[in-house]
Order: structure tokens, then C-alpha cells, then sequence
């Protein structure tokens, strides 16, 4: 087998952590073979692929991996509190417009060169110019008034600027940031990225001037390993530390154990809002509408009439809670606007009395329309395929027909506002809740895909972005989500299913010690390593 290296690192969050082989923790002393690998280097597989591979441009530092690696303005804490990172300090003006920090004088890049005020404007002009990710249009204009100070100005308040793109931001460096970043990127992260080999692995070593408490690992190594290699790997003790899907989750490996944790990772059916033929110009220019899924009544149904439960039981193994929107278990979650579901017998009245008959062949119709649509889902993911399956077996019973087709991402975005899709979410901040929700980002990318628009939930999402005050934002989030008539969510008309929250599984040596995990968000490629500077290899526990 060839050699296997290098992972990459991390930050924030560890909750739960279950033992894989007996059920306790006493495994640690198992003597584990790891073929001669000193305790401080470390290996480890979160799947077959690097996303976002280090590059601003290509979303890195939105999934909070750019601290393994990077500085930013700001950082989030595992209980979701907002500190500063190359900030020291700030000030918010009181209209909310003009956001002022203090940064610190002692952050060096890996090269040794200091990190300014004029790399962080860079970086954050850079994205803006480049528009197609982050969403910075917001920004007026950015200005250096001393060596240690910026200051942003903004054209109108936004709520989500802390919580997203000041702790997400990757901080790069003016002088050295081109085309070719990705193959040598220069951070100021407690890592370094000292070999990247696209589908092979990543090398990290730890940065000479990081500023922080030294690492206790001096090198990891991310190898680019499928699953069921990885899992060979992990048993044969050339892996550490792997992402496991809840399929092979429970596997019992001696020395090992699994470490679970709760995320916000959701995922579920997206369900057009429109009718066929009522947008004809979408500015993506593909097709919108579907005749079934936008009746709301066929929605409703399947959210009352989906077993969530068994939805988490049979595809996750238990690994998982039900969801019911894109923004479980967050301080802006309306836990109001959730229903009980698994009631079947009721989707089937709601159903009945809407004019929605059961055919001969158990298939509803209406008024000529069969109550049935495709769901497209991505092949290459097994939860999301096995996810896909078990919904169609439930809307069955409902006399709704789910008709699947496996796909993949490229043809899916050309048909993800005709169809439905087997889709995901899940985020630490609301900008996900108001993109998927608000009008003004139906067909731009892969933000509102449904096409949904309701003008009561539009106008609380506009008083939640644009609000100056975190509690007056929370307030009216929540109110978009239900104000007890109308809302985006399974009590409303929202145009999504969502099925299992899934918890994030990996399978490692009982030795390493991961950490404050905290809840993870949407992605868990990234998510276990993100604090990867805080790991701790730990004889015997």
C-alpha cells in the first residue's frame, strides 16, 4: 500500500465521543500498531477530495476550515460565540454601517513576512471584485487609516457580517496571492501547507510564526482515500483517524473509537414553488416550475406524513435527529414552527380533502395531474441515495409517487428548479435560511432553487438582515420561520422536506483526543479537523 499522508486541521467543536470497540474508553494502551509513526504526526482521511483546496476564490474558510491554515478577522468559539482572531478588538457604529477594528501588531504569515491592514483589505476586495461565492456586495468601501486599524463601511446594516464573513474570510497575503494559490497557499494558521497532491494528500507542518500555543502535533497528513480504503487503512494502522459514513460507523476496530457528533447537517427534498410557465426568465436561464410540488397541499402532506424517525433509524443507524428546516438547533431557530409528523392517516385526510384521489394504481390525481415528480440525487452519495429511496417508500404509502433518478451535481443545477432534489444544508449563521427563502436570489447559483416567495417572510427577512441589533435579528428570523399564520417552515408553506439532521461520524485511534467539537455545520470533510491545533495524543485515559 502506498505511503499514506497528511490530513489538515481545524477548529472548533467536539461533543460526544463513543466508544468503537467496548464501549468505554480503556482501549487507549491497546499497543496499536501504527507502522513506527512517532505520537506526534498523525494521519488521517476525511474523504477522497480536499474541497475548496485553500483558495478564497473556491469557498475555503466558509466550512471554518481556513483557521487550520489562516487568520481571520473574527472567529467563532465551539458554543457559536463570535471573538476576534487578528482583531484585538472592534466597534460597531450605532446605524450599523461603519464596523472599526484594532488589529495585532504579531501575526506573521508562514514566510515570516507580518500580516497588515492592507492584506486584509486585499482579501476582502479580491473576493468582492470576484463575486462569484461570497456574497460582499454589501461593502461600500474598506479603508486603512493607521497600520493597525481598518475600517469598513457598509450600505446598508447586515446582521449575519460578524457571523459569516469576518469568521470565515481567509486572510491572504497582497504580495503573494495569485492563480497558483492553491498549489502554495501562505497563511497565518497554527499549519502550514508544506505538499499538496491533488487526489493523493495534503502535508501539513506546523507554521515557525504562528503566534499562538505551539500545536502538540508537528505534522499531519490528510490522505486522499475512499471510503472503504480508508477504512482498510485505518484497520491496517496506516490511517489515524477517518470519516466514516453511518453504514460502517459501528464497526468495531480494536484500538479505535468512534468519535459522534451532533451537527446541523441536514438534509432533504427541495420542492418547486412555482407552477410551470409562471417564470420563464430565470437568470440562470434554466427551466422553473413543477405542477405537483408547488401545490402546497402535496408539501404539507409529506411533512406531516414523513417518518423522520425511521428516516434517522434505517439510513443514518441512529446517527442523526429528525429535522425540520435548514437552521436546527441555532439561536435563530424557531423550535415553534416544528410539527409531530409520522402521521400518515392525516397527510391522507389533508390529501383527500383537497381534491387529491387515489387512481387505480395508488397514484393520487387532480385535476388530470398525477401526484408524482422526479428526485434527482448525486450517485456518488451513498446517504443522500439511501435517503432519496427511503422517502420515495414513505410518499408511497401517501399515494404520492417519487420517481428517482441518480445524477450528479453538473446536471442537477440545470434541473434543480423544475425537479426536485435530494439536497443539504446547514450552517452556523442565517445566511443560508435567508438566500434559500429570499426572491432576490432565485436562480443564482445554488441559493433559492425553489423559487419561493412569500412576501410576509420576504419582508422579516429584510428587517433580519438589515436590523443593527443581534436580538432584534434573532426576533424577526424567528418570526420568519412562523409568526403563527405564515412562514418558511413545515408549518408554513416552506418548499422542503427535510428529513435527518445526520451527526457527523469518524472512526480513530482511542488515543487522540480531539478537542471542543461543539455542533458542526453542513460539510464534515472539514469539520473534525478544523481545530485540529488543539489535538492532543493521550496515552492512556
Amino acid at each position: 500500500m502506498k505511503k499514506f499522508l497528511s490530513v489538515f486541521i481545524a477548529g472548533i467543536m467536539a461533543l460526544s465521543l463513543v466508544a468503537c470497540s467496548s464501549g468505554t474508553q480503556k482501549q487507549a494502551d491497546s499497543g496499536r500498531d501504527r507502522k513506527g509513526r512517532p505520537n506526534d504526526e498523525i494521519v488521517v482521511s476525511m474523504g477522497a477530495r480536499i474541497p475548496h483546496e485553500f483558495d478564497p476564490k473556491d469557498r475555503y474558510g466558509m466550512y471554518n476550515e481556513a483557521h487550520i491554515t489562516h487568520s481571520t478577522l473574527l472567529r467563532r468559539t465551539p458554543d457559536l460565540k463570535i471573538v476576534g482572531d487578528f482583531a484585538k478588538d472592534y466597534k460597531i457604529s450605532e446605524d450599523g454601517l461603519v464596523w472599526a477594528f484594532d488589529l495585532h501588531d504579531d501575526f506573521k504569515f508562514s514566510n515570516g513576512e507580518l500580516v497588515t491592514a492592507e492584506d486584509v483589505k486585499f482579501s476582502y476586495e479580491m473576493l468582492k471584485e470576484d463575486g462569484k461565492h461570497w456574497d460582499l456586495e454589501f461593502i461600500d468601501s474598506i479603508e486603512v487609516p493607521s497600520k493597525n486599524k481598518i475600517v469598513f463601511k457598509l450600505k446598508s446594516p447586515r446582521s449575519t457580517f460578524a457571523s459569516s464573513q469576518l469568521v470565515e474570510v481567509p486572510i491572504v497575503p497582497k504580495a503573494h496571492y495569485d492563480e497558483n494559490y492553491k498549489q502554495n497557499p501562505i497563511g497565518s494558521g497554527p499549519y502550514k501547507v508544506v505538499e499538496y497532491k491533488p487526489n493523493e494528500q495534503a502535508i501539513f507542518e506546523i507554521n515557525p510564526y504562528w503566534h499562538g500555543e505551539k500545536p502538540y502535533f508537528k505534522k499531519w497528513t490528510w490522505v486522499l482515500l475512499e471510503e472503504n480504503t480508508a477504512l482498510a487503512s485505518l484497520e491496517s494502522g496506516e490511517v489515524d483517524m477517518i470519516y466514516a459514513t453511518p453504514e460502517f460507523a459501528d464497526k468495531k476496530i480494536d484500538g479505535c473509537k468512534l468519535f459522534d457528533i451532533e451537527s446541523n447537517d441536514v438534509r432533504g427534498l427541495s420542492m418547486p414553488y412555482v407552477k410551470k410557465g409562471v417564470i420563464n426568465d430565470s437568470p440562470d436561464g434554466y427551466t422553473v416550475g413543477n405542477n405537483v410540488t408547488s401545490d402546497p397541499i402535496i408539501r404539507k402532506a409529506l411533512n406531516i406524513g414523513m417518518d423522520r424517525r425511521k428516516v434517522v433509524d434505517t439510513v443514518l443507524n441512529g446517527h442523526g435527529k429528525p429535522a425540520y428546516s435548514v437552521i436546527d438547533g441555532t439561536s435563530f431557530w424557531n423550535s415553534e414552527a416544528i410539527i409531530e409528523d409520522n402521521k400518515p392517516e392525516e397527510a391522507k385526510k389533508i390529501l383527500d380533502e383537497n381534491g387529491w384521489v387515489v387512481g387505480k394504481d395508488g397514484i393520487r390525481e387532480k385535476d388530470g395531474i398525477k401526484a408524482e415528480f422526479e428526485l434527482y440525487y448525486p450517485t456518488q452519495d451513498q446517504i443522500r441515495t439511501n435517503v432519496a429511496v427511503e422517502a420515495a417508500n414513505q410518499a408511497k404509502e401517501l399515494g404520492i409517487n417519487i420517481k428517482l433518478v441518480g445524477s450528479n451535481w453538473d446536471e442537477m443545477i440545470t434541473k434543480s428548479h423544475e425537479v426536485a432534489l435530494l439536497y443539504a444544508g446547514g450552517r452556523h449563521n442565517p445566511n443560508q435560511f435567508f438566500e434559500s427563502h429570499h426572491p432576490s436570489t432565485a436562480g443564482k447559483g445554488w441559493t433559492n432553487i425553489t423559487f419561493y416567495n412569500n412576501p410576509k417572510v420576504t419582508e422579516y427577512l429584510e428587517k433580519a438582515m438589515n436590523s443593527s441589533d443581534l436580538e432584534e435579528a434573532n426576533k424577526y428570523w424567528k418570526l420568519a420561520q412562523w409568526d403563527g399564520n405564515v412562514g418558511a417552515s413545515v408549518k408554513g408553506d416552506i418548499a422542503n422536506v427535510w428529513l435527518a439532521r445526520i451527526n457527523h461520524t469518524y472512526l480513530g485511534d482511542s488515543r487522540i483526543n480531539v478537542g471542543n467539537q461543539g455542533m458542526h455545520s453542513h460539510g464534515h470533510d472539514w469539520a473534525l479537523i478544523a481545530n485540529i491545533s488543539e489535538w492532543k495524543w493521550e496515552e492512556s485515559k
